[in-house]
């Protein structure tokens, strides 16, 4: 049952948990700054027992540091916005000891598995996940970038290229995920591939390398672009990060495919984007049954009428797994890449490089109006 907002206020008090990874933290302060409502950061640091499954955790702050749990106290929030599994568990606590008031706004694949134990749910299209009245799907991660960020980006850095010839081609590197391998040799060979394409065109590349790039592969990509070109690593203690800067006046955006965080905020400029997609790593038994249960469950029920009683029970077995989170379908991170292909936001790299802008492509206000929704602000909009 939809709940209104407390008192008639319409400034809801709201917390924004947070955690040590940036992809994470984006997309909760990206939705916490798009709805316009004061908000609070609350920053976590997690022990060993963070480790255990969720459903082994419950509602419960166990996997968090003594230290970081005094930072969790009444008054509590009308609404916590967090993302990521380890944050699931601490924000259902909170609901608990608000007697069942605050409401949980949850991004992202994991934590938000089981969409009845939250308000809301935001996943994207590409995790495959099944429908549920509380889970929103939209195409990319929430995200912070706007038209104003960019601007005040611009005007922060707008000398990163100097003089260079044009196009200035701004790479940004993710690294080695689950699913993905960025290794020595990929890595070079990203580096001399971009490295090309700036060179017919008759331009320059920076790339800036993330946390998850590691030493190898930076030295790697660095040789593959070679001296005319500039490579910025990723540094853990520095704070004046021109990453944003690169966002606002690159001509040309290339990006690493297995980094949606990365992809998300590249989309949302007007920049033209070129993915390119990481080799996948060799698929493990426990990856290999994973993907034959969610293939299961995903078969037609009609397809199933003319097999035995024995096709129609496992179909059905299979589909109760994945509807219930015990078993995730894994992302398909060439889904999300073709999607964005067909929406004119992005391109394989290798494909005629163009540089004329494009309309940005941000689902963060899709988010908020459901947000608006759900506290009893707005309207929900009748489907056509």
């Amino acid at each position: 049952m939809q709940r209104s907002l407390a008192l008639g206020s319409t400034n809801p008090k709201v917390w924004v948990v947070t955690e040590d990874r940036p992809g994470n933290n984006t997309q909760s302060i990206g939705l916490a700054e798009a709805l316009v409502w004061p908000f609070e950061v609350k920053r976590l640091q997690f022990n060993v027992l963070a480790r255990l499954p969720n459903r082994v955790l419950g509602a419960s702050w166990l996997g968090v540091r003594a230290a970081s749990r005094t930072a969790l106290g009444p008054p509590w929030p009308d609404i916590v916005i967090a993302t990521g599994r380890r944050l699931a568990p601490v924000a259902r606590w909170i609901r608990g000891q608000s007697q069942g008031r605050t409401r949980l706004i949850h991004l992202g694949r994991k934590g938000g598995h089981v969409p009845e134990r939250f308000d809301l749910v935001v996943a994207c299209a590409h995790f495959g996940l099944p429908d549920h009245p509380n889970r929103l799907e939209i195409t990319i991660p929430v995200n912070p970038i706007t038209r104003e960020r960019l601007a005040q980006a611009a005007e922060r850095w707008p000398d990163l290229f100097g003089n260079a010839p044009r196009p200035h081609i701004a790479l940004l590197v993710g690294g080695s995920s689950p699913a993905c391998q960025l290794d020595v040799d990929v890595a070079r060979r990203l580096g001399e591939e971009v490295r090309d394409v700036a060179k017919q065109a008759g331009g320059i590349v920076h790339a800036l390398t993330s946390r998850r790039t590691g030493l190898r592969a930076t030295e790697a990509l660095t040789a593959g672009l070679g001296k005319s070109n500039l490579v910025h690593p990723w540094q853990p203690d520095k704070q004046d990060n021109p990453y944003l800067g690169y966002l606002a006046t690159a001509d040309v955006l290339v990006v690493t495919g297995e980094s949606e965080s990365m992809l998300a905020e590249a989309a949302a400029s007007d920049k033209p984007v070129y993915i390119y997609a990481l080799p996948d790593r060799p698929r493990t038994f426990s990856g290999w049954l994973r993907e034959w249960v969610v293939a299961r469950a995903r078969e037609r029920s009609d397809e199933n009428r003319t097999r035995g009683w024995p096709a129609r029970s496992l179909r059905t077995l299979c589909a109760t797994i994945v509807s219930h989170g015990l078993i995730l379908p894994p992302r398909d991170l060439q889904a999300l890449h073709q999607m964005l292909y067909r929406m004119g936001v992005a391109r394989p790299l290798g494909a005629e490089l163009v540089t004329a802008p494009r309309p940005p492509l941000n689902e963060t206000e899709r988010v908020v109006r459901r947000v608006q929704v759900l506290m009893g602000l707005a309207q929900e909009e009748l489907q056509h």
